[in-house]
């Protein structure tokens, strides 16, 4: 059974904000911050559903996630992204259908990101007035920047990006900053202090798996005749006992199918409830 439960509006809408924002969400462009905890599909939403919308919508969208090699400098695997990102532009590999021919950049896209390179400000603005849209750099955990003078180094680079992108008053498009975490509290904190390079940004919770995940997966669950499944009420509830996790909700159910289907609604709790209790204990 295929896991990949699809959130299209919750993608449209923040698309919509972010590309084409009324007077109340100007605010989102100095950038994005969004937050939840662990396992509950903050990426697997980034990856399958918002990039995709994006690009359809005409974007150019980088991402990178800093926890993919937890032994790597996020400066590393930023500039990494933003090379491999601008060598498709070159080729011509993505969104065939807005550019006849690959674009040519005045700066070597393999210096990017050492001393003599250009900078992120300098690539972002000629990835906007060359492709003439907008530019999204989504960076996933991007809480890991604050564990180093150099993260924070990357940030204001980030911010530098974002004013030499959006001050001017006839750019062809804009840079827009998404970044997400697990810490909450971490999170908001890139968005508060004086000393702050997203100070004003938006920072928000991005809003859980609920009912309509929990419906989702248990018609999966009937349509592929699973024995042993509990009533819609109970499941949703101990999906929330497990935090809203995917992956532990799945495990709950497999764990479930040891009892009989009459039985589903009675043990199904307490199953959830163990797991919570044995994920707290680890």
């Amino acid at each position: 059974m295929s896991l990949i439960h699809h959130r299209p509006k919750l993608a449209r809408d923040i698309a919509t904000q972010l590309l084409n924002p009324n007077v109340l969400d100007q605010s989102l462009r100095s950038g994005l911050f969004l937050s939840g905890p662990r396992r509950t599909g903050k990426t697997t939403f980034l990856l399958r559903d918002l990039i995709p919308t994006l690009e359809n919508a005409g974007a150019v969208v980088i991402y990178v996630d800093l926890w993919s090699e937890v032994t790597a400098s996020p400066s590393k695997l930023v500039h990494a992204a933003l090379r491999s990102s601008l060598k498709d532009l070159q080729s011509s590999t993505r969104n065939q259908s807005r550019r006849a021919a690959g674009v040519t950049f005045d700066f070597q896209v393999a210096d990017l990101g050492t001393p003599t390179g250009a900078t992120i400000a300098q690539a972002a603005v000629e990835i906007v007035d060359k492709v003439k849209t907008d530019l999204v750099y989504i960076v996933d955990e991007v809480q890991h920047m604050l564990t180093s003078d150099a993260g924070l180094a990357l940030l204001y680079a980030f911010k530098a990006a974002r004013d030499a992108v959006n001050a001017r008053p006839s750019t062809p498009g804009h840079f827009i900053f998404i970044g997400t975490g697990s810490n909450r509290a971490q999170i908001e904190g890139l968005t508060v202090g004086d000393k702050t390079a997203f100070l004003g940004a938006t920072s928000v919770e991005l809003p859980p798996l609920g009912k309509d995940y929990v419906q989702w997966v248990l018609q999966k669950l009937q349509q592929e005749r699973v024995r042993v499944i509990p009533s819609l009420p109970v499941a949703s509830q101990s999906f929330a006992l497990l935090g809203r996790r995917p992956e532990e909700f799945m495990r709950a159910l497999s764990t479930l199918q040891q009892h009989q289907p009459l039985e589903a609604d009675q043990f199904f709790p307490v199953i959830a409830a163990t797991l919570q209790a044995s994920a707290e204990d680890f």
